[in-house]
């Protein structure tokens, strides 16, 4: 897309799943890649390779994203690597799928400081960074927008990083820096047959206006085209990946089983 290629993005969480996703689309894009992890080196190796067989710079640092001084120390790093950053997505994340009442503290915590903290802290500390202006993208998902059964701390967190997007929006347009955001609903990879171990989960997405889950490639494309200059008007929004779900009332109490 229009305006990527040669500019280095950091993805959080973007090890595998649809941060992975995310990131090889970036690079097919001509973006140099920096993947911020919390522990899985193994998962960060692999996927730093799939990167650089696209042919872009890519590197992978290890921080907790809560901790102030560990994300200045690893984007220092990410600097003298690969260059200024100039896009941001926000990816990494935490859930612990249980009814309010049985939610203890430490997992309410747990996926707050996760989903909401680590967003804020990284953001800040990139844009301090961001000489020239640039993007940032929050990744949130549908439990942001509309409440399903246990959900009670994943929901919350995602939907504070929605206000939270229209906030940095607001702040950071005089800058020259965007912020929007993508909120996907239901999102398996296509054609493994996730359908058979996940039945309940097939039998809502059945009742999605389209009718299926969307893929990480589907989220990664949604990605590109706000962090291009396809999007370059378009800044405190969250857009809605979701099959049409936020349309229609479709979870049930058995089927959800936490978030989508």
């Amino acid at each position: 897309m229009h305006g990527l290629a040669g500019k280095t993005a950091l993805v959080t969480g973007g090890s595998k799943g649809v941060g992975l996703a995310i990131a090889q689309a970036l690079a097919r894009n001509g973006v140099n890649i920096a993947l911020l992890i919390r522990a899985d080196s193994a998962a960060a190796e692999t996927a730093v390779a799939s990167l650089r067989e696209l042919g872009v710079k890519a590197g992978y640092w290890l921080a907790d994203m809560t901790v102030r001084a560990e994300v200045v120390s690893v984007l220092e790093a990410m600097r003298d690597a690969l260059g200024n950053i100039q896009l941001l997505v926000n990816n990494a994340g935490s859930t612990a799928p249980a009814p309010l009442l049985s939610l203890t503290d430490r997992q309410w915590q747990q996926v707050v400081s996760a989903n909401l903290t680590g967003t804020f802290v990284v953001s800040t500390e990139v844009v301090r960074r961001m000489a020239g202006g640039g993007v940032v993208i929050n990744i949130a998902g549908a439990s942001a927008h509309r409440c399903y059964p246990g959900a009670g701390a994943y929901g919350p967190s995602k939907a504070a990083v929605v206000n939270l997007t229209q906030q940095m929006a607001l702040e950071w347009a005089p800058s020259g820096i965007r912020v929007c955001g993508v909120s996907p609903g239901p999102i398996r990879p296509a054609g493994t047959g996730w359908q058979q171990h996940e039945p309940e989960l097939a039998e809502e997405v059945s009742r999605l206006p389209l009718k299926r889950a969307g893929t990480p490639e589907e989220i990664a494309q949604t990605v590109c085209f706000l962090a291009s200059d396809a999007a370059s008007y378009i800044t405190g929004q969250m857009l809605l990946v979701d099959g049409g779900g936020a349309s229609t009332w479709y979870m049930t109490q058995t089927a959800s089983g936490g978030t989508p």
